[in-house]
């Protein structure tokens, strides 16, 4: 596939309607999708395994714990990222508090 869109990067068959850098971002995102690259893949489960790896005790605790524990960790996850993810940013994902007066 990307030897496919070589010709195109470097100025064959550009023109107005498709111009140079619409060929090299296909072939960024082709090489970040397509086996064998794949290299968003490879990315992205590094990324899971980090997680998994940095969450593995309290996630190991949680599934021990009862079913009460669960339910007031989610919630209090939950309260947190709102508080202190989203709204700094401005945005909010409670109901209560969207403006839907547009």
């Amino acid at each position: 596939m990307t030897a496919m869109l070589l010709p195109f990067m470097f100025g064959y068959g550009v023109n107005e309607e498709h111009p140079i850098w619409v060929w090299w971002l296909i072939f960024v995102i082709v090489v970040w999708k397509v086996p064998p690259y794949s290299i968003g893949d490879r990315f992205w489960g590094k990324v899971a395994q980090f997680y998994e790896w940095l969450f593995q005790i309290p996630i190991g605790w949680l599934q021990r714990a009862p079913r009460w524990i669960q339910i007031i960790f989610c919630l209090s996850m939950i309260v947190l990222i709102e508080e202190l993810v989203f709204a700094p940013l401005g945005y909010t994902m409670y109901p209560w508090r969207m403006d839907f007066g547009g």
